[in-house]
């Protein structure tokens, strides 16, 4: 290996050794392989899969380290043909591919058959150094790494948006405010279309209207939806919450011929009742779900991501509301299961800038 800097024998993670086992750790410092590089990771997100990883389902193994939203610098890189890595930055495509099966081959990644994942298949970024493949990686120059870790959801949220043709005059409704929700509403207003956000907080209305979007408040909803589209509803819906009130008031919230795209990741089983299920047929509505992000040759998520996120800069910096040292763990997880508090991304952070 080629050191950009002394590498020590260990370092610091989070280690998860059991659903609600979480322990911060020194372990050893993973050894780079063949086209790949040894990342210093800056900054890793917590995302909510991460929580019920955690503290409800776990990973596919223990221990494991989890983390998969994250970025960092290349300090290592495994021969003289890559010294030109060293120094660089990168965020990173978290899933690894098998290459073998058929959506690999036609660069369907998203859809791998036996596909490996940072931070739950095999260790992730809650840890201070991560061997990642050369593939995997999106350079960057001049963003801070803690908005370069937004990449991830970033990514995510404008593949939702590409599951749709948006176009202008065209009514949008996001359902739900969290990173996700609020990303899928920057994407789809920068392809033309007027767009709303369903939230309930009065912090999370606020924040809303701090980005000149208009907002729903789904504590009201049906009341809202008639007041706000003059009964009318709305073209495209992203449910972006995963929960059965959320999907059947964004089924309730469709205009005729409307097409919902599911978005958010249950947290437990669905059931429609009737009513909304009628919905569905008698607008003859279209119903499409979105996973993961494209990462290929044809279409890059990613770094369209990055060049958007560069472009708004400060946008998506406001979008960080807290961050914490890994040792901070407990403090940090408190914070976010704790439903009284305004939060939107929660990071943990190495180092500071």
């Amino acid at each position: 290996m080629i050191n950009k800097e002394p590498i020590p024998n260990k370092m610091k993670a989070l280690v998860l050794n059991d659903i609600s086992d979480l322990r911060f750790e020194e372990v050893k410092v993973p050894q780079i392989k063949k086209e790949c590089v040894l990342l210093h990771v800056k900054c890793c997100g917590i995302c909510s899969s991460d929580i019920d990883r955690i503290f409800k389902n776990g990973t596919y193994h223990f221990p494991t380290i989890p983390g998969h939203e994250f970025s960092g610098e290349i300090v290592g890189v495994y021969d003289k043909n890559d010294k030109h890595l060293l120094g660089k930055k990168a965020s990173v495509f978290p899933l690894l591919p098998c290459n073998n099966c058929d959506a690999c081959r036609i660069g369907e990644y998203a859809q791998c058959s036996h596909y490996n994942y940072f931070g739950s298949r095999c260790d992730g970024a809650f840890s201070e150094y991560l061997v990642v493949p050369k593939w995997n990686l999106v350079l960057f120059d001049t963003m801070d790494y803690d908005v370069a870790a937004l990449c991830e959801p970033a990514a995510v949220a404008l593949h939702a948006t590409r599951r749709v043709k948006l176009a202008e005059n065209k009514k949008v409704f996001v359902m739900g405010s969290g990173t996700i929700g609020l990303l899928i509403a920057m994407f789809a207003r920068v392809q033309g279309s007027k767009v709303y956000i369903g939230a309930r907080k009065k912090e999370a209305i606020n924040y809303i209207k701090s980005l000149d979007f208009d907002y729903i408040d789904t504590n009201n909803f049906e009341e809202e939806l008639k007041r706000k589209t003059n009964n009318q509803g709305f073209d495209y819906v992203f449910e972006a919450v995963g929960s059965n009130e959320a999907i059947s008031n964004s089924i309730l919230a469709c205009n005729n011929f409307a097409t919902v795209v599911l978005v958010g990741n249950p947290h437990e089983n669905l059931q429609l009742e009737k009513n909304v299920y009628w919905k569905i047929l008698r607008k003859q509505l279209t119903i499409t779900g979105t996973w993961n992000s494209n990462y290929n040759n044809f279409i890059n998520d990613w770094q369209d991501a990055i060049n958007f996120m560069q472009q708004n800069y400060a946008t998506f910096k406001s979008l960080i509301t807290n961050t914490f040292k890994l040792e901070e763990y407990k403090e940090a997880f408190d914070f976010l299961r704790d439903k009284s508090t305004f939060k939107i991304k929660v990071m943990f952070q190495n180092e500071k800038e």
